[in-house]
């Protein structure tokens, strides 16, 4: 998994202790929030925490000095929306339900994830409250992760893949008892109709650990059956989600694409949307005007969708056309108006897949932002939408996405400039030479 030397990344406990001192010495410092890097400043992490940042720092005795050769120090990044547990194709997840398979592929997603850098996951829909256990537990190697548990789908909405004979039990004579799809039964989704329901649903998330809710409120690209332009939910039901996020000190976040249900999703009270791909200018102004935060993936919406590995099939690439031809114009007015943009994937579908998909999420966002505004994305920007959880914050002692005092040592040494070049992120297995996670090194190349 890792290069170079590294402290024993499958070991079964992590060091609690948190008593141990790094200096980094000799380095360029992106705090995740200039625009430009940082010389002549030093680093100094005391437990699992940023003790210091400035010129010529004292370590103590028995501190551990790094001389990171000129190297670019930074934030742990940090991707606002992925799926843990879609490790296969959608229609492999339909016919090869083994939890088993999944739940050993979600370890292995988690851990490349970390690898490319990236020290926290929000995941954007599904169960994996576990495997965040056993990372923070020192079990396994990975992010920090924050989970929304099941996704809320109405029935027929993007999230309901049950087949038609399972949907409606008139369709035929042998389904009087529809079944649960798949990805109900893996935990991806729950059904939920009516605000009585859509509460029910909520208040069984966020009881059972889950840090914020994530409500799929128009039609999706991947789901088979449902148009991209429908509305999904009432305005009465999207409105009791956020109600009942708020009441557990949190948030809400939405899935929509189009620039109708988009709107709608923020007259309904929601103050951060996921997707949406195909907006008008005046929307992303809105966006600005009231503070709403863009939670964008480029990897998936900007990939070719006659080539791209993330689709399956002829209905799946046939809306993708449509939020493929939206997108560019979408991100251009975002960066105009100067929206809080997230860095996320979205993407699913095998490991090699996905390997080969995720690192285009730098080059195809650099074809609008500038790298530091997308470092900013993938740093600052993502830290601050995981204070958004307020008291369900799992992280609660320091900010994350920051190089400064009383954050969580989080950071990565990169070899090269990525202010100059962000394609050198690309290439993570040579370039990123060290990763912290909670002031322990997993990846040293020194």
């Amino acid at each position: 998994m890792f290069c170079c030397h590294h402290s024993e990344p499958f070991e079964s406990k992590v060091d609690s202790s948190h008593d141990h001192v790094t200096l980094f010495q000799n380095v360029k410092v992106f705090d995740g929030k200039s625009d430009a890097l940082a010389e002549d400043l030093e680093v100094l992490v005391e437990g699992n925490f940023i003790k210091a940042v400035g010129p010529k720092l004292e370590a103590g005795e028995g501190a551990r000095i790094i001389d990171g050769g000129g190297r670019t120090l930074l934030p742990g990044f940090m991707t606002m929306h992925e799926h843990i547990i879609s490790c296969e194709s959608f229609d492999d997840m339909l016919i090869r339900p083994y939890w088993d398979e999944i739940g050993a592929k979600m370890v292995v997603r988690a851990q490349d994830l970390f690898s490319m850098g990236f020290t926290t996951v929000r995941d954007g829909g599904a169960w994996c409250l576990g495997l965040k256990r056993a990372i923070d537990d020192g079990t396994v190697v990975g992010p920090r992760i924050l989970c929304p548990g099941a996704a809320l789908t109405q029935t027929g909405g993007h999230g309901d893949f049950r087949l038609p004979y399972q949907n409606n039990p008139f369709f035929s004579p042998s389904s009087q008892n529809p079944e649960h799809s798949m990805l109900q039964f893996l935990g991806a989704v729950v059904r939920a109709d009516g605000v009585a329901e859509v509460r029910r649903a909520a208040r069984a998330n966020l009881s059972a650990g889950a840090h914020f809710i994530k409500v799929l409120g128009g039609g999706g690209v991947a789901s088979p059956f449902d148009p991209l332009s429908s509305f999904q939910y009432s305005e009465e039901e999207l409105k009791a989600a956020v109600e009942e996020a708020t009441n557990f000190g949190t948030y809400a976040t939405i899935h929509v694409h189009l620039d109708a249900a988009v709107n709608r999703a923020v007259d309904a009270g929601f103050k951060m949307v996921e997707h949406a791909t195909v907006l008008k200018e005046d929307t992303l102004k809105r966006f600005a005007d009231e503070g709403i935060t863009w939670s964008a993936q480029c990897a998936l919406f900007l990939s070719d969708p006659a080539t791209s590995p993330a689709y399956s099939n002829d209905t799946q690439r046939a809306k993708a056309q449509i939020v493929y031809d939206g997108m560019m114009q979408t991100t251009e007015w975002a960066k105009k108006y100067g929206v809080k943009t997230l860095w996320g994937t979205d993407l699913i579908g095998t490991r090699k897949a996905y390997l080969e998909l995720f690192p285009t999420e730098w080059t195809l966002r650099d074809k609008v932002f500038s790298p530091a505004e997308q470092l900013q994305q993938a740093t600052k920007n993502g830290g601050e939408a995981v204070a958004l959880s307020g008291i369900k914050n799992p992280y609660p002692d320091g900010p994350l996405g920051v190089i400064e005092p009383g954050a969580y040592a989080d950071i990565l040494l990169v070899d090269g400039n990525p202010l100059k070049d962000i394609s050198i992120l690309t290439r993570y297995e040579e370039t990123i030479n060290l990763i912290m996670k909670d002031g322990k090194v997993y990846k040293d190349c020194f």
